[in-house]
């Protein structure tokens, strides 16, 4: 059975206190400083297995720094709500070896490098909930193509049609793109880019945006995606336990009904008294009916044979 394809999409938003400067730093465990002289810091990262940056062909050689890349991109863009860089999120699963997760995610970033985006990639290797690895890859796309060595003045609006109303065209088409990769590798892996709900299964877990993380780092606090996340995830593992609990007691029952199979048929059982057969009298007397019912008994008990000597009475008459 196929799983299910884990793939999320996003933006980088001023108005939403977005910072691609920040996301870039997070992206690839690194540090930097943003507009407002403050310094992120992600380096202690030990989760960060590659980070690298795609580039259309004849882009300049800064564009490969993830540093320089985005301190021009957000210097691009003016307006106070600007959209300073597009964000893809992809699931790994588990079963592609780790040596193949840097080409894979090569060859899904190239997807939006053939249209003229500039594509920072990291791939991330955290423990997940269940205490086995959750491998996935973060994509970050330009707003804008690079001309004549710079970013071009205008943003690249011919690109929304690729993504407005397409979310789900792209899905496929990374699953597509997935599953391509594991059949060139001979990988036994394939991926399901339909919703939980359209293929019948339980919803899965809401997938919050980094910024609730990063919030909770700076501040302690929970926000309330954050309570609400915690609360479903609690019930799920309740759930699971209770689903677990009734399996367990299920096995046991099971169990139970085989050994008291094999208890009945081990045990001896005697034999059935001979049935007496039933005789209907119409039309006679009392005493006549009495003598075809000993008649009866007589004969049914003709047929029972015996090799015993049945004792007498014990104290005699």
């Amino acid at each position: 059975m196929a799983s299910s394809l884990g793939f999320d999409m996003g933006l980088v938003q001023r108005s939403q206190g977005g910072d691609a400067l920040c996301h870039s730093a997070y992206v690839c465990g690194g540090t930097a400083r943003l507009a407002d002289g403050s310094v992120v810091d992600f380096s202690k990262r030990n989760d960060v297995v590659a980070a690298f940056v795609v580039t259309p062909v004849g882009a300049p050689s800064w564009a490969a720094d993830c540093s320089q890349l985005w301190k021009r991109a957000v210097a691009a863009e003016k307006r106070a709500d600007a959209q300073e860089a597009r964000l893809f999120e992809l699931t790994i699963p588990r079963s592609i070896p780790k040596k193949h997760w840097e080409e894979l995610a090569r060859h899904v970033a190239r997807a939006f490098v053939v249209h003229g985006m500039t594509v920072q990639v990291g791939i991330h290797c955290p423990m997940a909930t269940d205490g086995d690895i959750n491998p996935h890859a973060h994509f970050m796309a330009t707003m804008r193509e690079i001309v004549e060595g710079e970013f071009s003045r205008k943003k690249a609006r011919h690109w929304n049609k690729i993504f407005h109303g397409a979310a789900k065209a792209i899905r496929y088409k990374v699953a597509e793109m997935l599953n391509e990769f594991c059949r060139m590798k001979g990988l036994d892996c394939q991926v399901d880019p339909r919703s939980n709900a359209e293929r019948g299964l339980p919803p899965a877990e809401v997938r919050l945006p980094h910024w609730h993380i990063l919030h909770y780092q700076r501040t302690g606090q929970k926000t309330p995606a954050m309570e609400q996340r915690d609360k479903e995830r609690a019930a799920r593992i309740e759930v699971a336990r209770l689903e677990a609990e009734c399996a367990e007691l299920e096995r046991e029952l099971e169990l139970a009904r085989a050994e008291a199979k094999r208890t009945s048929v081990a045990e001896p059982r005697l034999a059935a008294p001979p049935d007496v057969p039933r005789y209907v009298f119409k039309g006679q007397s009392h005493a006549k009916r009495g003598a075809h019912r000993q008649m009866a008994r007589t004969e049914a008990l003709a047929d029972v044979a015996t090799d015993l000597d049945l004792p007498g009475l014990r104290y005699g008459p």
